[in-house]
Parts: C-alpha cells; structure tokens; sequence
C-alpha cells in the first residue's frame, strides 16, 4: 500500500512560525514534510531560518505572514488525521488558484478567500476506503495569511476560463465503488 506517516512535500514551502511555537519568537521558516498519526492533527515539519528543525508543529503555528491574525487550531483543521498514511496530491491544474470558504455545513459562502497550495489525501484506513467518506484534505492560504486544511466540500473554486460561479451546487456524495471487471 502506497503512502507514509511521515510525507515530504512535494515542493518546500516558506512561511512563517507564530510566537510561541517554535520559541520565543516568530521565525522564518521552511515547510518541508508533515505527519499523519490517527486522533492527532495535521503535523507540519520545518527548518527555522536560524537552522533547527522542528517536527509536529499544528498547521495554526504557521502562516504566509508575519501579521496573519490568530486562529484557533479547530477553525483551520476540521479533523484530526485518520489514518497513519496518506499521499500529497498537488495538481498543476489546481494548484495556485483562489477558492471562496464555505462555512462547515456546505452550505453558506463565508465570503474569505484562499489558494489552493496541495492537498493530503489519506489511504489504507476505513475513511479513505469508503466512498461517502473519502475526501481530499486541501491545505488553502486563506488570504490574511492564515493556513487552513479543509476537504474538498468545503470550498469553491475560481477558475476564469472555465468556471461559474451561481450559487452553491448540490453534489451528491458518491456510494458506490466502481469496477470494470466483475
């Protein structure tokens, strides 16, 4: 079975540590790999600018600024990893455009904005093998600078030549597993 409980990122990241996480003070850093243990969020592993390396940090730890507001770790990681292996999955096609934040019921756009950066998708665990429950984690820079990991139902993405926003479309969840062979 393919993926790993501690994944490289598929290209480093830079951002920034918030005060108190990896220090006294805010840091430059290098996102580099995370981690993925079942019941324990998201941990992101990175190289300070003063050249320590520092695993497990909580995703609401870092930002894409130094003045990113704070965030409480439940509003930028909906679920705790659920499973002790997963892929990045980054996209050229996707990767880099904005997306509009829904609010957690799917249902109301929360008018914030984000860009898409990578997602982590979970495999080999009963989630990821059923098919109403299976979703890409998708790691959004919220435009104040804040990271978020949310699944795919949780966003809207914007892409100029070929998409339309007019409301909130009603996706059916899948069910079925689908096989060619008998």
């Amino acid at each position: 079975m393919s993926g790993s409980h501690n994944i490289a990122l598929l290209r480093h990241r830079y951002v920034h540590i918030r005060d108190g996480y990896a220090g006294p003070d805010a840091h430059h850093a290098v996102w580099f790999g995370v981690s993925v243990t079942p019941g324990r969020a998201l941990g992101c592993h990175v190289l300070l600018e003063a050249g320590a390396v520092v695993v497990d940090l909580p995703l609401h730890a870092l930002a894409t600024t130094p003045d990113a507001p704070p965030i409480a770790l439940s509003d930028a990681v909906q679920w705790d990893s659920y499973g002790w292996r997963a892929e990045i999955f980054e996209p050229p096609y996707l990767c880099g455009l904005t997306c509009d934040l829904l609010t957690a019921d799917h249902h109301i756009l929360t008018g914030q904005q984000g860009s898409l950066w990578f997602a982590l998708d979970h495999v080999g665990d009963g989630y990821s093998l059923e098919p109403g429950q299976h979703k890409h984690l998708w790691v959004i820079a919220r435009e104040d600078g804040c990271l978020l990991l949310l699944p795919q139902d949780r966003f809207l993405v914007y892409e100029a030549s070929f998409t339309a926003h007019d409301g909130i479309p009603r996706i059916h969840r899948q069910t079925a597993v689908w096989s060619a062979e008998p």
